[in-house]
């Protein structure tokens, strides 16, 4: 079982197992891209963002990154959907 956690701080305490573990059970996924041709998937857990990037065709973690400011979304902002905003009316005015 993984400990409880509510703040970055204390994810970024947690080993890469518990970290992931938690990725898997509590995370919302936000959007993917590629970086350097490695697949980079960005989640949103609890008040914070993770990004995890996997070495290509083998699936392994080449890195797992968190923050907590809101500039580590510009790379996946055209992937956000709010939901009950109509994008195509927004832009004609109505």
């Amino acid at each position: 079982m993984t400990k409880k956690v509510t703040t970055l701080a204390q994810y970024l305490e947690l080993s890469e197992q518990e970290k992931l573990q938690l990725l898997h059970q509590d995370a919302v996924f936000v959007g993917k891209r590629i970086v350097s041709g490695q697949n980079a998937i960005l989640f949103q857990l609890y008040g914070f963002y993770v990004e995890v990037v996997y070495q290509s065709y083998r699936r392994e973690i080449a890195s797992l990154t968190a923050s907590d400011s809101a500039d580590f979304l510009q790379p996946y902002i055209g992937q956000i959907f709010v939901r009950g905003l109509d994008h195509d009316k927004a832009e004609e005015g109505e």
